[in-house]
């Protein structure tokens, strides 16, 4: 009997510190209060992916832009520099956005979109 006293003492803890840190996971607001309608989620997939795209459009737009004006005036011009990193940014942005709407098609039902 003590040692299931002891062995129940030395899990309690353990156990807490799970049930704390599962308590404490971040929630994606949008999918909390999209809760189980799978409608709601698959919305949410579609509007991310279309932003995706839509960020990978400007990107590309800049960094062609960036191309021509390299050639025009040099590669260390203020507007290159400029629209090389506003290009990187909107990829790292366009891949975000393509992350979630992953995210919010896995949580459907057999990756269904409805």
């Amino acid at each position: 009997m003590r040692s299931k006293l002891i062995l129940l003492g030395l899990t309690a803890p353990l156990l807490g510190g799970l049930l704390a840190a599962c308590a404490t996971a971040p929630v994606d607001p949008e999918m909390a209060r999209c809760g189980g309608d799978y409608r709601c989620l698959s919305d949410l997939s579609f509007r991310y992916r279309q932003d995706a795209s839509d960020l990978t459009a400007l990107a590309q737009r800049y960094e062609q832009e960036a191309t021509v004006l390299a050639r025009e005036k040099g590669q260390d011009s203020e507007q290159v520099v400029r629209n090389r990193e506003l290009a990187k940014q909107l990829w790292s942005q366009a891949q975000t956005a393509e992350q979630k709407a992953n995210d919010y098609r896995q949580a459907l039902p057999h990756n269904q979109l409805y």
